[in-house]
């Protein structure tokens, strides 16, 4: 990466996102027949898997929600199942946290 002088001419990923060519329809289905839908999703996803900002794309959308659409070569319903799988290990975890920090407070306090 080349580091620019001003933030104005600062590029973003999306600067690099090859669908920025390609027909927003694709990507945005309004079709009404599942095969008619997942020709289209098929088709998103073939461009987004050549993208050199794939991940940077996922990342975004995941970070704010965003509800519509394939980002990331992903559609609305498998980002809400990473989201689910993303969040699912960080609440597993706690309570033993919490339990194991009560019975040994001091331990864990002169390790940190």
């Amino acid at each position: 990466m080349h580091s620019h002088e001003n933030d104005e001419n600062e590029e973003h990923w999306t600067d690099h996102a090859i669908c920025r060519g390609a027909d927003p329809d694709l990507f945005f289905p309004i079709g009404y027949s599942a095969p008619v839908l997942q020709a289209q999703e098929d088709a998103a996803k073939a461009i987004c898997a050549n993208c050199p900002v794939k991940a940077e794309c996922l990342s975004w959308a995941l970070k704010v929600g965003e509800p519509d659409g394939i980002w990331g070569g992903t559609t609305p319903e498998e980002r809400r199942y990473l989201r689910r799988t993303a969040e699912a290990p960080v609440r597993k975890p706690l309570p033993v946290i919490v339990v194991r920090g009560d019975a040994s407070e001091s331990e864990h306090a002169s390790a940190a």
